[in-house]
């Protein structure tokens, strides 16, 4: 337990030196005043969309094609764990998914802001599920990522989930 929270604690503290270095040389640079295009903002609303429709459709592939194929895709999950690589991350959506009968997902509320040639996004997203044993569960969470462009198309990079609330309705 103590490696895991040391391994979380310094990829956490690698994250935010990296975001801290990024947003120094954005504002040296002047790039932190500029906003996403209208095509570029287009884009990644299409990648939440796109992420919204798979989850709701427990549509592997299409999960699947709102994330980058490499093996650098970090995913943390819900529990704090941390998955690397896409084919990895695959199956840790393929579990989750075994265990719902159906699955919808709304995103409460969503912000989208530029770091260099990155995206990065932070919101609010609401899950209900019904489980396979035929209970019912709301869950809600608090997301972060970080986009990007690959071979002319918004994927994450990075994704990070953790619970704000869960209930059984």
């Amino acid at each position: 337990m103590k490696n895991t929270v040391l391994r979380f604690s310094i990829l956490n503290l690698t994250l935010l030196l990296l975001l801290t270095v990024s947003c120094k040389n954005q504002v040296e640079s002047g790039e932190q005043t500029k906003s996403l295009t209208d095509a570029e903002l287009l884009g990644n609303q299409e990648l939440d969309q796109r992420f919204i429709e798979s989850m709701g459709q427990m549509d592997i592939e299409k999960l699947m094609s709102c994330f980058w194929d490499s093996p650098d895709l970090i995913f943390v999950d819900f529990e704090g764990n941390v998955h690397r690589g896409s084919d990895n991350i695959r199956l840790v959506f393929e579990q989750f998914f075994a265990q719902f009968e159906a699955l919808s997902l709304v995103c409460d509320e969503i912000s989208h802001i530029r770091a260099g040639d990155s995206v990065f996004a932070v919101g609010t997203a609401t899950y209900s599920m019904q489980m396979k044993d035929g209970t019912s569960q709301q869950v809600t969470q608090r997301w972060s990522d970080v986009r990007g462009k690959v071979q002319g198309r918004w994927v994450y990079v990075l994704d990070h989930v953790h619970f704000l609330s869960s209930s059984n309705p």
